[in-house]
């Protein structure tokens, strides 16, 4: 998966700022729910505008898991995602968007992003 990180061109409000240091600091993906949860100051319809705006910005990256909410994340490095059917536990890895690339052998269709979630059992 490949986040670019573009010269912001929103206002980072403090409100903002916020919701994105509760995404630093976790070291993982979140849902909007949980990130509200520990910003109750914060109203639900703003975490999820703030999260909206961040992903397209580029900030943070909207992460495909399955499951009823939608994760997001703070990621420094891209990275991929391995998810536990029995316990939930998700694991990072790093594959090169480039190797991914060549595996597809998808010789006339320009990628502009992968993202890609692995699913089955890290025996626990």
């Amino acid at each position: 998966m490949q986040i670019i990180r573009k010269t912001m061109k929103i206002r980072l409000t403090k409100k903002r700022q916020e919701i994105l240091n509760v995404l630093k600091k976790h070291h993982g993906t979140l849902s909007a729910k949980a990130i509200h949860e520990q910003l109750l100051d914060i109203d639900l319809a703003t975490v999820y505008r703030s999260l909206d705006l961040f992903v397209k910005e580029g900030l943070i990256a909207q992460v495909p898991l399955g499951g009823d909410e939608t994760q997001y994340e703070y990621q420094v490095r891209p990275h991929h995602h391995a998810v536990c059917t029995d316990c939930s536990k998700v694991i990072h890895f790093e594959v090169p968007d480039k190797d991914i690339k060549k595996l597809l052998g998808l010789k006339d269709f320009d990628i502009e992003k992968i993202e890609m979630t692995v699913k089955g059992s890290c025996g626990h």
